[in-house]
């Protein structure tokens, strides 16, 4: 079987919905492919052109293959995103084989790292206020794996960063006169950013007795 292209139709910024009929089967009601101009050019796609359904499929992924990394590289430029986060921004333009190509070349160009965008997360002022545990669930949350939520959370000193946020949580409890509600206050403050019990124990016992000396 092959493809007949029947019309050709310029969308802007380089590109062409291609509408094709079977020959044996006509046209479908699913939206014209859509390609780069360059395919359209290099395979002199043009009406009443003929394909064998081998090589337009080959075409068509080619084509899909180059849109879908361009419009990849478009977002990363507006900001670094995960795996999980660009494959739901392309979703709706493109087929997920599609998709899954444009990723793996993404990944091979280096533009598409969820290890590099982990330990920017992590490294981040925001992120500095958190503990381990609520950072490994937020890095979940944007589809990071295990092993590089593990990777990226090594090391990481949580009690440092418990006095720190500790420190800065105490000054608006200094007019809580009662010590126990004090404490319980900003115990519980430190639970909510993800610090472990004893790591909470420890920056609050810290933060309290500097303030009180």
């Amino acid at each position: 079987m092959s493809r007949t292209v029947t019309a050709l139709e310029k969308k802007g910024n380089g590109v062409v919905a291609v509408t094709v009929i079977t020959d044996d089967e006509g046209g479908d009601d699913s939206p014209p492919p859509l390609l780069p101009i360059e395919s359209v050019i290099l395979n002199q796609v043009r009406e009443g052109a003929e394909f064998p359904n081998a090589r337009w499929e080959e075409i068509r992924a080619d084509g899909a293959l180059l849109l879908a990394t361009r419009r990849g590289l478009e977002l990363l430029s507006r900001k670094p995103r995960t795996e999980r986060d660009l494959r739901k921004a392309l979703v709706e333009d493109f087929q997920p084989i599609d998709i899954d190509r444009a990723l793996a070349r993404l990944h091979e160009l280096g533009y598409l790292d969820d290890r590099a965008w982990s330990d920017r997360y992590v490294g981040s002022p925001r992120a500095q206020v958190r503990g381990r545990s609520l950072l490994r669930s937020e890095l979940k949350a944007r589809g990071v794996s295990d092993e590089v939520v593990a990777e990226t959370l090594d090391g990481r000193d949580d009690l440092a960063a418990a006095i720190e946020t500790a420190a800065k949580r105490v000054r608006s409890l200094r007019s809580i006169e009662d010590e126990e509600r004090r404490k319980r206050r900003l115990y519980d403050f430190l639970r909510r950013r993800g610090f472990a019990d004893d790591v909470c124990r420890r920056a609050m016992e810290s933060v309290l007795a500097a303030a009180e000396g």
